[in-house]
């Protein structure tokens, strides 16, 4: 769906909400397991909703496992709570949004059975039936294309809002060094000034702690490699954003085009994957790796994913399922 039509069309969805005259709450859910981008996005549409004059509740299912995402949420009032803190008579039958993630890909499950549209910015196998989708994933990040809105609404962003939203594009794009796209640029000149800059950049800069330091021990004594491929997994529980840290800092190793890190300390197995090979899709490479296992999705160069908790496999034999599966997605590129 091209940028120019897209809000117009959801407009249209929305004026069509009034015209039935429901007076429901209007969810806006993130992809099961938040970061930044997830949040910043369902933060900034839900108070351009509200803006719109509708009555908004932000949702979310899995715990969110970032220092500096808990800070972002915190410091900045997102009201976002966690489905298990809700009773289901809640919202049941609610009409929701899902933001940065879709029912198609394995890291949005709906939270209700009325989903009125998908904004997202992932690969989208197959076609959805949702009265209005919106994937852009030309972008680098959700939050360009919910601050797109902003501007074809005609509206400013508050400075929580464009702070979240600016916070949003900078991590997925890695502070503008990954996977930009010209509407990513655009999204964060207008947001900067507009935004607390100075406020995000100390949050996401000071994300890890001295404890981390372990990890990054432990990483560089016990890893695995074969071809391309740097794999390590980390007996400890960990944050997300550390296990991402990790999986960009051993990227920067010449001699690696793939770098997968599993954290195996908490109920379930968390992978963080990848690639710097335009050969060798992160997604697909998570995707086949915990078929069967797990669940994993994202994009060619960054993406992740979980290994169920029932499943039992030891280091070696998922070490093995990733070289397989780094092997069949450069054969199939």
């Amino acid at each position: 769906m091209g940028s120019s039509s897209a809000f117009e069309q959801f407009n249209y969805i929305l004026a069509t909400l009034r015209m039935k005259q429901l007076d429901d709450t209007i969810l806006v859910q993130p992809h099961d397991f938040p970061d930044h981008d997830a949040v910043a996005s369902a933060f900034g549409l839900g108070r351009l909703l509200e803006r719109l004059g509708f009555k908004v509740r932000l949702v979310h299912r899995y715990p969110i496992r970032s220092h500096s995402l808990t800070a972002m949420i915190r410091d900045l009032h997102i009201p976002i709570q966690r489905v298990d803190e809700l009773l289901p008579t809640d919202f049941i039958n609610d009409p929701c949004i899902i933001v940065d993630g879709s029912p198609n890909n394995a890291n949005a499950h709906p939270i209700t059975s009325n989903v009125i549209a998908v904004i997202d910015h992932h690969v989208n196998p197959g076609e959805l039936e949702v009265p209005f989708v919106d994937i852009r994933t030309s972008y680098g990040a959700c939050s360009s294309i919910i601050a797109d809105y902003w501007q074809e609404a005609e509206l400013i962003p508050d400075r929580a809002t464009a702070t979240a939203l600016l916070m949003g594009i900078q991590i997925d794009t890695d502070f503008l060094s990954r996977r930009v796209s010209p509407a990513d640029l655009n999204a964060h000149h207008r947001l900067f000034f507009q935004a607390d800059w100075q406020f995000g950049t100390q949050v996401v800069k000071a994300s890890l702690s001295i404890k981390d330091l372990e990890a990054f021990h432990f990483a560089t004594d016990h890893y695995l490699t074969q071809g391309n491929l740097f794999f390590t997994m980390l007996p400890t529980d960990c944050t997300q954003e550390l296990i991402s840290i990790l999986a960009d800092f051993f990227l920067r190793l010449r001699e690696i085009l793939v770098t997968v890190i599993v954290e195996a300390g908490g109920d379930r197995y968390h992978v963080s994957v990848r690639s710097r090979s335009p050969d060798i899709s992160a997604a697909t490479v998570v995707r086949l790796a915990l078929a069967g296992i797990g669940e994993g999705g994202g994009h060619d160069h960054m993406a992740g994913g979980f290994i169920h908790a029932s499943a039992h496999i030891d280091e070696q034999a998922l070490f093995r399922r990733f070289i397989k599966a780094m092997e069949t997605a450069q054969e199939n590129q």
